[in-house]
């Protein structure tokens, strides 16, 4: 017995046995007693075999093999009782360490309220209003459906405003207290694990088990984490979706109110945009097959699947993307007896969103430059609003254009010799529709968005090196060379 302290009992006798203490509780109270009597438990070398007898008012309970007890504050009907046996972890520890192995393999920018996305595209006040009230119709009531399908998939062209709904049902539901988690994928984030998926797991398990409605499964998560020391995060995605995700769900999956698990949404956003992850043996005579991108964002949705097939698992997954043609494969396939498909078109009306957005964008532009409140001019935002063809990038990008750098004046002309004010700048992408029109372009809805795009090229003051800097770029995100 390496320690044994008894507060507040006075009566406490030698029994003559060495290190062996004989205690006679008052009535009322509680007394600890180390016995060698009953069948010997075996101890590792160098430890004593003894037998803890605590005895309280309801009788003695009796444990084995103790190697320390701390009692305090013993009074007639509680006490408290803290036991370390020989060869065993603390509990405390490994919950902890389970923890740092968890965040050490997450990626906290990519929820969906990080700061690392502060600056993300949210859709405006009173615009995208339609998309936004068909998904949390289906978040809240998609079980009412003739129909119910526990996925959707939100897409469309590059441009039209996904990751901006996205994002805004994000803040949505975690403000109702629905949202279980979110995972926002970016090809050109700050952090570069946004850009596989390595993280993705681990940052849903962090997220589900820190919701008010499924705290119960947090020791579910850290457990197999702590027993075998974080190694989980070197096994395959889908071992780590089944062992930290779906198992803790499982194992409480009949504590929580139905209704609440009905509203319950996941949110997965630019899908398209996650690279593969390559491996590389040590060895590096062996020759290791190029992973695809394509290969990863299909285990992903994999697993989504995976989850949606369980009736027990509590939540809609909200999935986001571009219509990529193994994605769009996999909808139409495997996972089409679950999946509803809302496609970003002309049935949501953007056009009416895009006017809303420059009107609310120009009028900031006016205070800060001291424009005429006529400015500019209803037709002049008309022919904006039809060059974007319902794609918001080409808004987006006329704004920022028309903004110029954050310490702009109305000098006129800049260093470039482009025009610096914004009233210039305007003229400027307006005077571009003749020019496109005049090619008989009208079948390529883009051909807007690439004339504003030399246009933005032509005004740097280095256009070749900001050309370079593109290629560059694209050659990166592309690459699916693993580093020499």
């Amino acid at each position: 017995m390496s320690n044994l302290v008894v507060p507040h009992l006075d009566k406490v006798r030698h029994s003559g046995t060495a290190g062996i203490n004989e205690l006679e509780p008052e009535s009322g109270e509680v007394a600890v007693e180390p016995s060698t009597s009953g069948p010997e438990p075996s101890n590792p070398p160098g430890q004593s075999n003894l037998t803890l007898i605590v005895y309280h008012n309801d009788g003695p309970v009796i444990t084995n093999n103790v190697g320390h007890v701390d009692n305090a504050n013993l009074g007639t009907n509680y006490g408290h009782m803290d036991q370390r046996a020989p060869g065993i972890q603390n509990r405390t520890g490994s919950t902890k360490d389970a923890l740092n192995y968890l965040i050490a393999n997450m990626a906290p920018g990519a929820m969906h309220d990080s700061k690392e996305r502060c600056d993300a595209p949210k859709c405006m006040e009173e615009t995208r209003v339609a998309v936004q009230e068909e998904i949390m119709n289906w978040i809240d009531d998609g079980e009412r459906d003739i129909q119910p399908k526990k996925i959707m998939w939100v897409t469309g062209p590059a441009g039209t405003g996904k990751t901006a709904v996205l994002g805004t049902i994000a803040d949505s539901c975690k403000e109702k207290g629905t949202l279980a988690a979110s995972f926002f994928f970016s090809a050109f984030a700050g952090s570069a694990n946004r850009r596989t998926k390595r993280c993705f797991v681990p940052t849903l398990a962090y997220q589900l088990m820190g919701h008010r409605d499924l705290k119960g499964i947090r020791q579910h998560v850290l457990s197999p984490i702590a027993e075998d020391k974080g190694i989980i995060f070197t096994k395959n995605l889908k071992e780590q979706f089944i062992t930290i995700v779906l198992n803790p769900l499982l194992s409480r999956v009949g504590e929580l109110g139905r209704n609440t698990q009905a509203r319950l949404v996941i949110i997965i956003d630019g899908l398209d945009e996650c690279d593969a992850e390559q491996y590389q043996l040590q060895d590096s005579s062996k020759h290791v097959p190029i992973r695809r991108k394509e290969d990863d964002q299909r285990e992903i949705l994999s697993l989504l699947l995976l989850a949606a097939n369980n009736h027990s698992i509590p939540f809609r997954i909200l999935v986001g993307s571009r219509p990529e043609h193994d994605i769009y494969d996999f909808f139409a396939n495997e996972g089409k007896g679950h999946t509803r498909e809302l496609f970003l078109d002309s049935k949501y009306d953007p056009e009416s969103d895009i006017a809303l957005f420059y009107k609310a964008k120009f009028s900031i532009i006016r205070r800060r430059f001291k424009l005429p409140e006529d400015w500019p001019k209803e037709d002049a935002i008309f022919t904006l609003v039809r060059n974007a063809s319902g794609q918001f990038i080409y808004a987006a990008t006329v704004i920022r254009y028309i903004e110029g750098a954050p310490h702009s004046t109305n000098s006129g002309t800049d260093t470039s010799g482009q025009p610096s004010t914004p009233h210039r700048r305007l003229e400027r992408i307006l005077g571009l529709q003749s020019s496109w029109r005049h090619g008989n372009n009208l079948h390529n809805p883009l051909e807007a968005l690439d004339a504003l795009y030399r246009l933005v090229l032509d005004s740097c003051p280095d256009p070749e090196l900001s050309m370079k800097w593109l290629r560059a770029t694209r050659q990166l995100g592309q690459s699916n060379e693993p580093p020499p």
